[in-house]
């Protein structure tokens, strides 16, 4: 079969995904299954042959299994879109398909250079897009990531890091866990530091995790951090950007301070990360802002030397993101 023709129907996964989650369909077979077509008819108040049709489909795609005339999660399906499990993706998913009309707009954004939203598009409503968005990417860091990084970078004797971009927290927290003197102070927008305040009292950090709302550009920060962690921001951020950015974290450490960044980055010729570098490159330019991109890690480390930061060290990772330290010189 041709790859084209394999191709053309590969959407239609990703609706039967979005619609399990959507549904609840998933989470109620973990707890009661197996279960008939008729009983989740009847849980879900749906139309009989659409849910039949439905739930076989899954079948075919190896989300669920069918014994008899029941139904039941497959182990994957079970550890990745159950909510609450350490490696739910569910709201990722979720998140990255609300881009489905985006993406049906592909020929027209190429011709224009231009990026659109789903909510500009009504396809969701912002509040619900800003909800996944923030979800999607705390989901990306507990399924692995917070561990690689913390495994990866060393920050003992550090005491003082600021989270650009931080979100929920998702990195912050688990950092200041494993590093006991760590104070942090989380900067972003009010609704991410919303559901980070959460998080927050939720692991009894409120005395060592500071929450900030402001603009990274213009607030006034302490000059003193001997940590700065910008980690998915940059691939979402034009290159002049990320520069201005650079430039502003390399002001507010102290002499040989560390700069994290973590985020979407080609490392040299990765076979592996290969397709998922080349689509998140079309995916962050139509998805975030045209100048956005999935950037070659020697450029990143470029922008940091030009404003002043040495030492560099590119960290290939197994998970999603790679990271790029360097530091300030003494």
């Amino acid at each position: 079969m041709s790859i084209a023709y394999e191709t053309i129907y590969q959407f239609w996964n990703s609706a039967i995904l979005r619609a399990g989650i959507k549904l609840g369909i998933f989470s109620l077979l973990e707890e009661k299954q197996p279960c008939s077509s008729e009983f989740i008819v009847k849980s879900l108040n749906s139309d009989p042959k659409f849910t039949h049709a439905y739930l076989e489909a899954c079948v075919v795609l190896g989300l669920l299994e069918k014994d008899g005339n029941k139904y039941k999660n497959t182990k994957e399906t079970s550890d990745y879109l159950m909510p609450g499990k350490l490696d739910y993706l569910g709201d990722l998913a979720l998140h990255i398909t609300n881009y489905w009309s985006t993406w049906g707009k592909l020929d027209q954004l190429i011709l224009e250079g231009r990026t659109e939203l789903p909510f500009e598009n009504g396809f969701v409503d912002a509040p619900t897009y800003w909800k996944d968005y923030m979800y999607g990417q705390h989901n990306r860091a507990e399924s692995g990531q917070i561990n690689n990084m913390i495994q990866n970078t060393d920050l003992t004797g550090r005491k003082k890091l600021l989270d650009v971009g931080g979100g929920m927290g998702s990195y912050s927290i688990p950092l200041c866990q494993t590093y006991p003197n760590l104070q942090v102070c989380l900067l972003d927008a009010k609704e991410p530091l919303e559901l980070a305040r959460k998080l927050v009292e939720e692991k009894n950090l409120s005395d060592r995790l500071v929450l900030k709302e402001g603009n990274f550009h213009s607030i006034e920060l302490d000059t003193d951090y001997d940590v700065v962690l910008i980690s998915g921001v940059v691939c979402i951020t034009s290159e002049e950007g990320n520069r201005k950015i650079f430039a502003r974290a390399f002001e507010v450490l102290q002499p040989g301070g560390l700069v994290i960044v973590q985020d979407f980055m080609q490392i040299g010729e990765n076979k592996q990360k290969h397709f998922l570098d080349t689509m998140m490159d079309m995916y962050l330019k139509i998805a975030f802002s045209p100048g956005a991109g999935d950037f070659a890690s020697e450029d990143i480390v470029s922008w940091l030397t030009d404003v002043g930061f040495e030492n560099h060290k590119e960290i290939l990772l197994p998970t999603q993101l790679n990271i790029v330290t360097a530091e300030k010189p003494q």
